[in-house]
């Protein structure tokens, strides 16, 4: 019997340790593994450094001698569906001041989506209605494996990086470009969105013999402009679930679509090290 509850403590230490929260913002520096790839696969990063309240989002900032990486990582299906109707923002400030202005600034993923469904005149709104009355018959399991489906097959679409400073001119370059900067992002079979960006050091202007301080930015963009209700009711864009309630549900559909609309962000300090 004392072994039995010997071993119950263990059990309840252990689970509590593991319970502990992770805190809202990376605090120290992280060096790379050394088997990083940049490929949406969540390989190396086996845990994270921060698990941020404003935005849902895991993530972890990390570099070696030659790039500066942000693996991160959603859960929540309202985190995934805003990242989805605007991307995610990465901005670093090589001043280490908290300016969005001064700063060089990734957006990714930048999701095309499939405006088939829009016919002219009453076909359009007919395909819409029968989408519609198809996503009513199905089980939430079924949207949710819909839904699902549709975000793999929009990602491994996805052909550009947006890209603000760097020295580069174009707003957009190709996600196989000659400047070095790597951003892929799957959903994983738990069906959480996994991302990976890797930042060149010298697109920054900084090197890690510098021990330089930087101050970074993560950003949820959420939906800018556009008829936001007509995209919620015709599927578009990933959003999934039936009933026009575009995979929010519940009572909190109102407050789902008002935060779809407005972004989240947060900004961060991070020290480049050897």
């Amino acid at each position: 019997m004392t072994l039995f509850y010997a071993f119950l403590l263990l059990y309840c230490t252990s689970l509590t340790t593991y319970a502990q929260k992770l805190p809202d913002l990376q605090t120290n520096s992280v060096s790379a593994p050394a088997t990083t790839r940049i490929d949406g696969k969540n390989l190396e990063w086996n845990t994270f450094s921060a698990e941020n309240k404003r935005t849902g989002l895991l993530y972890t900032i990390a570099n070696d001698d030659k790039n500066l990486y942000l693996a991160l990582k959603a859960t929540s299906s309202e985190v995934i569906n805003k990242i989805f109707a605007g991307g995610i923002s990465f901005s670093i400030n090589a001043k280490g001041k908290k300016r969005e202005e001064d700063a060089s600034t990734i957006t990714y993923p930048l999701v095309v989506r499939n405006n088939a469904n829009r016919g002219a005149g009453g076909q359009g709104g007919t395909s819409r209605q029968r989408m519609g009355q198809g996503r009513a018959d199905q089980s939430q399991e079924q949207k949710d494996s819909t839904a699902f489906e549709q975000r793999k097959a929009q990602l491994a679409a996805i052909k550009e990086i947006k890209v603000k400073g760097f020295n580069i001119t174009d707003s957009l370059i190709s996600i196989y470009n000659e400047y070095g900067i790597k951003a892929v992002a799957k959903m994983d079979e738990q069906k959480a969105y996994f991302c990976e960006i890797a930042i060149p050091l010298a697109a920054l202007e900084v090197a890690v013999n510098d021990k330089k301080e930087i101050a970074y930015q993560i950003k949820l963009n959420g939906r800018q402009g556009g008829n936001f209700t007509q995209r919620i009711n015709s599927g578009v864009g990933g959003f999934g679930g039936g009933n026009n309630r575009g995979g929010f549900g519940g009572g909190n559909n109102n407050a789902a679509q008002q935060d779809l609309m407005v972004a989240t962000d947060f900004w961060g300090k991070y020290i480049i090290q050897k």
